[in-house]
């Protein structure tokens, strides 16, 4: 069974009706347009949620091979049952678990996204960019954090004010990480895109 775009529909509106985080489309765009630019043919996720990113990624060429990582056991159940949907499954493995925690995959990836808890970005980049093929990418979603994280004012939210403050501090730093070069992009919800430095 191969995914049709209703069948994407019908899962971004599933994850609009339960509340659950998706990329926004300025943001998907852009990763899928880089995925293609760079010619990726593995992709590592770090937070699958219930896969659409996944699937719309190894939808891009039938030898894209994905492996994606997710913690919440209700995602999870949402996300088996859209990759067996999506005719995608073959290229699919979806590992169950804290990303921090779970054995890392083997080989390399030519492009590693990250949008799993927000909080830990620094440590996701520290374990998965080793991972990273010598010209792939990193791409991360949500720096600019619904405009809070140029703007904490706008919340009085204290929970919110510290996610803020740890994503603001990731990002500020992110340009001086050693070894790599990131261009950041205003689109979605604020992306950045990291490559080894040439």
């Amino acid at each position: 069974m191969v995914l049709t775009m209703n069948q994407i529909e019908e899962i971004e509106n599933f994850a609009h009706e339960n509340n659950v985080p998706i990329m926004m489309d300025g943001g998907v765009e852009l990763l899928l347009e880089k995925i293609k630019e760079y010619d990726c043919k593995s992709f590592l996720e770090i937070g699958t949620a219930i896969a659409r990113t996944t699937i719309l990624v190894a939808r891009i060429r039938p030898d894209m091979k994905v492996v994606t990582i997710e913690r919440n056991q209700n995602m999870i159940s949402e996300a088996k049952k859209n990759i067996e949907e999506s005719g995608c499954a073959p290229q699919i493995t979806l590992i169950e678990g804290d990303a921090l925690e779970v054995e890392n995959p083997s080989g390399e990836f030519d492009c590693i996204f990250i949008d799993a808890a927000k909080s830990q970005y620094g440590k996701f980049f520290a374990k998965y960019s080793p991972l990273l093929s010598k010209h792939g990418i990193i791409v991360i979603d949500n720096l600019n954090f619904h405009g809070f994280v140029d703007h904490p004012e706008n919340t009085t939210n204290r929970n919110t004010r510290q996610l803020v403050g740890k994503i603001k501090r990731f990002r500020d730093a992110l340009p001086n990480y050693e070894g790599f070069e990131t261009e950041f992009y205003n689109v979605g919800d604020g992306v950045a895109v990291t490559r080894r430095a040439k």
